[in-house]
């Protein structure tokens, strides 16, 4: 929350975080950034540098801040790294890449990354009916298995034979 203007790129909808967990900076992106940035420049103040204000006061404490928000709004049993969870996960169903996912997230090893998707028994239906449909739009006919065993592998991986030299 300690966000200041001179790290804030409306343009490009991310920002520059130079206060990380792992003391390293790194730039973040968010879907409405644009929007957000620019009304948020149009209610800023010229007397401090900081993006986020309450009642016109620079926050210190983000993590205080959003938790003091949601008890007003009555939101319980949420944490603030509980976005970050939800954050990778609604990434990885939106279909991003693994790769770009960990860098909006700020995940630098696999291993984390997937420690942070949840997989719900809704997203395993989803796979099951993308492969149904897969299926359904394939079609294998004699012609494209014509060109010999070499090919199974292609259509049947696992039939697929490997080619230890």
């Amino acid at each position: 929350m300690c966000l200041e203007w001179i790290n804030v790129d409306v343009q490009r909808r991310g920002f520059t975080l130079r206060h990380t967990k792992n003391g390293e900076s790194r730039r973040s992106h968010a879907p409405e950034g644009h929007r957000v940035f620019t009304e948020l420049w149009q209610e800023r103040r010229l007397d401090t540098q900081r993006v986020v204000l309450y009642k016109g006061t620079p926050v210190r404490d983000g993590k205080t801040a959003l938790e003091r928000a949601w008890g007003r709004a009555g939101v319980t049993n949420l944490r603030l790294h509980d976005l970050r969870h939800t954050a990778s996960t609604t990434l990885r169903r939106a279909g991003v890449d693994a790769t770009t996912a960990m860098k909006i997230v700020g995940h630098k090893s696999e291993r984390m990354h997937r420690r942070y998707n949840t997989v719900e028994p809704e997203d395993l239906q989803r796979a099951v009916s993308q492969l149904a449909a897969y299926h359904a739009n394939t079609v294998i006919t004699p012609e494209a298995l014509a060109g010999g065993t070499e090919n199974v592998g292609e259509y049947f991986p696992q039939c697929a034979r490997s080619s230890v030299g």
